[in-house]
Parts: C-alpha cells; structure tokens; sequence
C-alpha cells in the first residue's frame, strides 16, 4: 500500500467517529484495543506516560506539557486528535509527524487482521502512534483521550501520571446527561496510587473525583494559580496553563527554568494549529477549533474584546453538538453571521444551520467555509474581526493555513 491508500483504507474500512460521529458502529470499550496492543507487542506501554482527559483543553494541555519538556530536553511522543489538516498531525514527535511510510508499512503489514477483528479508526490510529512511539525509543508519551476517558482506548496505558482539564455537557448521549456523570466517565482514567492533576475544581464535580480518587489511592493535586505566560493566545489557556504548570512543577521540579520557556514556544515546537489563532489582519482574522457551549462563553468574550468594529462569526457545526446551546451562546451586539457547510459528513449543512439560527442569529447560508469568509471579507472594515470557527471541521477547511 501507498500512504495515501492506507489512509483511505483507515477512512473507509473500519467504524471512524471523526467521519460519521456515533451513528455508524462508534465502539467503546477496552478489550479491543488491549487485544491489538497485545497482537502488536504492546508497543509504547512500557515508556513513561501522561494521560489526559477532559472535556475542553485536552489538545492544548497535551502540546503545552509536550513544549515544555523538549524545551527540557526529552523527546516526547504526542498522541491527539483529532487532526486538521493531514491525518500524520495525530502522532508526533516535537515538530515531525509520523512518516508516511511508517504509516504505508504499518498498515499494509496488518490490514488484514485488522478488518478481520473490525477495529475502530480510532483504535488502529492509536496503536500506530504507540508502535511509531516504541521505534523512535521516546523518552516520554503524552496521550490525549479521544472523547470520554472510562472506556476511552487510551485507558489502556500505564501512565505516571494523569490530568483531567474539565467537565462540560459534551457528547451527553454517551458519556451522561449531568456534568456529575460525565465526571465519572472522565475520572475512570484514574489509576492506583498514580497522581491526578485536576485543573477545574468545582462543587458538582469534585465529590466525584474525591471518591474515585480515595478508592484507588491516587494522590488529587489541584491545579494552582500561577504566574507563567504561553504563546497560545486565546483566553481558556489561562485555565490550562494552570494544570500545565502543576503537572510540570510535579514531575519535573529542578527543570522548571527550562519547561517555563518552553510554554512560550508551543507553536514553534509543537506545530500546534487552531487555537485563537490569527490568520489575517486589517481585518483581524482569527480561527478557533472550539465547539461547544463552554468553550464559546470564552470565545464570544475574546473576540468582544479583541475589536470595538462588527465581529464577522463565519460558523458551522457537527450534527451531534448542543446547537440552541450554541446559538445562545453567541451575542446579538456587533455581530453578522455566515453559516456554513464544511467537507466532513458529520456537519450540519449551511442552509439547515441558518434555519436553525434565523430567529435568534439570523444571517445567510453558504455552501463551504472558502465562500464564507470571502463574503465576511467584502462585509468587513479594517477595524472589525472575522472569526472562522464552531467545529474543528469548520478550521480544517481554511486553506489560508499551511
């Protein structure tokens, strides 16, 4: 196989949720992926390990720990999803992405015991960046959850230590209706005597990792204040920034001089995209991969205060997503709407999202993200704002970003 025909083959030939969400065969679970670690040699699960779960952040939490640790001086495996722009961004070490032909060979090697047993997209893309991680000799690997955490594949690992970011009402229809629930599915990554940096402590969910936590003697470290910066400019970091900084401060005390640069280079070391990040300016253009209701109360409030102009919301959104949240979410002052329709199925298209917008955010509907920012474009003054965003699929389709 090529690489492009290994990827197609992972696209097309097992369940995908980034594709399809929940509503083609979305698997769950851990015997699984324990069986395809255990077919492959268990590769990876024998470095030291981080393991991240949350609700938002578990992207930026993971590139920002990645960062300060090369700047320390290790080679970090990063395991995320899902990706943007190539399918390689999912595993990386510092800047390199997994080679295509590491990619072509691992497939072409088991594509057939991997239909044979049906694993999950995200199961297969998980042990490749594990196998990938085990041949390059990695000093450290940092994994990303890919929703809930519980049944999560990558529960499956043996980490030094774990981090939950935070608990929103997000992927409800698996993970629970309450944010009490969701916690729980979020605190199954706890494991015996390991320690957790919890960064969001709040009344409703701390009970739940209190208990979890006392039952598997694993020491609760409660992200503090601190004074460090980040290059990563959208206003939610200051949260993750704190979990970043405990989790460091833990594991790597004597290196704090070197991990606190590092912070401030995550986009030069990590090729990190997608993050309040500014593609364009007079006006100010910015894209964000955030797509639910908690992290757009931070958005909406940025990018009120980023321009005194009109702010151009060029937006689309995934089927499965709290839409009316959403909208609510979003201010009637200074605004004009485009809805749009972006390149993956699981998205709501243009016309059908503005319907839904028209009595409370009404504006006019597009057929991709290109044909909207071009109208924003035309619409815009020098001093106004566009922001490109509502869905990580909504970033993936700007072509302005390398």
């Amino acid at each position: 196989m090529t690489y492009d025909e290994a990827v197609n083959w992972l696209f097309a030939a097992v369940p995908n949720f980034q594709r399809d969400g929940g509503s083609k065969n979305y698997k769950i679970g851990l015997e699984g992926p324990a069986a395809l670690m255990e077919y492959l040699g268990n590769p990876g699960l024998t470095i030291p390990t981080i393991h991240i779960a949350g609700t938002n952040g578990k992207g930026s939490t993971a590139h920002m720990m990645a960062a300060g640790m090369q700047q320390a001086g290790m080679r970090v495996g990063l395991f995320s999803s899902p990706h943007l722009f190539s399918f390689r961004e999912r595993a990386k070490i510092g800047r390199q992405l997994v080679p295509e032909s590491f990619v072509a060979n691992f497939v072409s090697t088991h594509h057939s015991y991997f239909n044979e047993h049906g694993y999950s997209f995200f199961e297969l893309t998980f042990a490749l960046a594990m196998a990938w991680f085990e041949k390059e000799e990695v000093d450290w690997i940092i994994l990303e959850t890919g929703m809930g955490g519980r049944l999560d594949a990558t529960n499956i690992c043996n980490p030094d230590l774990c981090i939950i970011t935070n608990i929103g009402l997000d992927h409800k229809q698996w993970l629970g209706e309450t944010r009490k629930a969701i916690a729980r599915e979020k605190a199954g990554i706890i494991k015996p005597g390991v320690p957790v940096v919890i960064v969001e402590r709040d009344s409703e969910t701390e009970p739940v990792f209190n208990q979890i936590a006392n039952h598997y003697g694993a020491p609760i470290i409660w992200a503090k204040h601190c004074s460090y910066t980040t290059d990563l400019k959208g206003q939610y970091q200051e949260m993750n920034l704190r979990g970043v900084s405990t989790a460091l401060g833990l594991l790597f005390a004597d290196y704090e001089p070197l991990w606190s640069m590092g912070l401030n280079r995550v986009g030069e070391l990590t090729a990190f995209q997608g993050r309040w990040q500014q593609f364009g300016e007079s006006p100010l253009k910015i894209c964000d991969t955030g797509h639910n209701t908690e992290a757009f109360k931070f958005i909406v409030e940025q990018a009120l205060r980023s321009t005194n102009g009109t702010i151009h919301w060029v937006l689309g959104a995934a089927s499965d997503k709290d839409i009316d949240g959403f909208l609510n979410q979003l201010p009637k002052q200074r605004s004009q709407y485009y809805w749009t329709s972006t390149n993956s199925p699981r998205c709501l298209s243009g016309s059908e999202l503005a319907k839904r917008a028209q009595t409370l955010r009404p504006g006019p509907f597009f057929k991709s993200v290109q044909e909207a920012l071009a109208a924003a474009e035309v619409n815009a003054n020098p001093e106004d704002l566009i922001f490109v965003g509502g869905s990580t699929f909504v970033v993936a389709d700007l072509t302005l970003i390398p």
